[in-house]
């Protein structure tokens, strides 16, 4: 196991590099307000391949250089990471943000993508989804996080998962109660200029879409237009979930991926 902090552009990040050197490489992008760790629970999926996680800018123990992001930046931190580590092609999963990350670096470097999973994420926003976000930035920077923690939870995760409260439940209470303000903002306003949709047909990548019907961050509509778009992508179902469903059926995430990978690797 590889870990610790790379130079990459004008921040260090934080990364883990784990499995048989030689295999080919997985590499993991968590979601907003995470860390590395998200991926704690999935990484039995990834079995057998060299698997590459980091915190993403602004996150954890990631530098956190003044806001505002934008996607492309982020990705383009993904592509120096993986310049430094000497990694060439990989297949990159990202969940919620990075899942918005992921289809951003398959569109800006699609020479270095071997397959994309995306899971719970989305390819645009509406005007209100937009303002709710900037919104909720307003308000972390102005009051602090805790203020947003129980609406935030609520939105990533079941009634059931919020009253029993199981090991992915606790992670992320507690992640995002460690999300500086200030990187909250500069990740949401990454986030509000999200916008791939009329590229997504570019994506020739095999493409493993795993989405949930009742997910009020990537309502069922838009799950199935990129699904649709992507010319060689399949869609899967996690339910009954919101929008961390792979933290509340972490046994059938994997077993989707794994099925995913099997055909890819």
């Amino acid at each position: 196991m590889t870990t610790g902090r790379i130079d990459v552009g004008e921040i260090r990040m934080a990364y883990e590099l784990t499995g048989p050197e030689g295999a080919p490489v997985a590499c993991l992008n968590h979601c907003f307000g995470s860390d590395l760790h998200y991926w704690d629970r999935h990484l039995d999926a990834f079995e057998g391949l060299r698997v590459l996680r980091y915190d993403t800018r602004g996150h954890a123990r990631s530098d956190a250089p003044p806001g505002p992001y934008r996607l492309e930046m982020l990705a383009a931190d993904v592509a120096g990471l993986q310049d430094a580590l000497g990694i060439d092609r990989v297949h990159f999963c990202g969940v919620s943000l990075g899942g918005q990350i992921a289809q951003t670096f398959a569109l800006a470097y699609p020479e270095r993508i071997e397959s994309l999973i995306l899971v719970n994420t989305t390819c645009e926003y509406g005007d209100e989804q937009v303002a709710l976000w900037r919104e909720r930035a307003r308000q972390g920077v102005a009051e602090g996080i805790e203020p947003l923690h129980a609406t935030l939870m609520a939105r990533w995760f079941t009634d059931e998962a919020v009253a029993r409260q199981p090991p992915g439940y606790r992670y992320m209470a507690e992640a995002i109660r460690r999300f500086p303000p200030q990187s909250f903002a500069a990740a949401v306003e990454a986030m509000c200029h999200l916008h791939t949709t009329p590229r997504l047909s570019r994506i020739a990548a095999p493409t493993l879409v795993i989405g949930t019907p009742e997910d009020p961050g990537a309502p069922r509509e838009v799950t199935e237009k990129m699904a649709r778009l992507i010319p060689n992508a399949e869609l899967e179902w996690l339910t009954p979930a919101r929008h961390l469903a792979s933290l509340e059926h972490p046994e059938r995430f994997n077993a989707l991926v794994r099925t995913f990978l099997a055909k890819q690797v």
